[in-house]
């Protein structure tokens, strides 16, 4: 378990960074509210491209491990919409 997660260790630091970047960038453009969205919007497409060529790369790409990264991205942002918007 431990190696697995060492040989992957870049990957897991490059998504850590992508997060970060993308709260600290959140948090920047707090009067903005629509800039916010736009800048959630593409950190959960970073997350989903990440993890979809993260798997091409390791050579265990399927159309389940496609759908569940694009599912995780919509829930993510589904979460976001509501807590921005109130729930509508």
């Amino acid at each position: 378990m431990i190696k697995k997660f060492l040989k992957h260790l870049n990957y897991y630091l490059l998504l850590l960074i992508i997060f970060s970047i993308g709260l600290l960038a959140t948090v920047f453009a707090s009067p903005n509210t629509n800039l916010q969205i736009l800048i959630i919007v593409l950190t959960i497409a970073s997350y989903v491209f990440w993890g979809i060529l993260h798997h091409k790369l390791n050579h265990e790409l399927t159309n389940k491990i496609i759908v569940e990264y694009l599912l995780i991205g919509l829930l993510g942002f589904s979460i976001i919409f509501f807590i921005f918007t109130g729930g509508i």
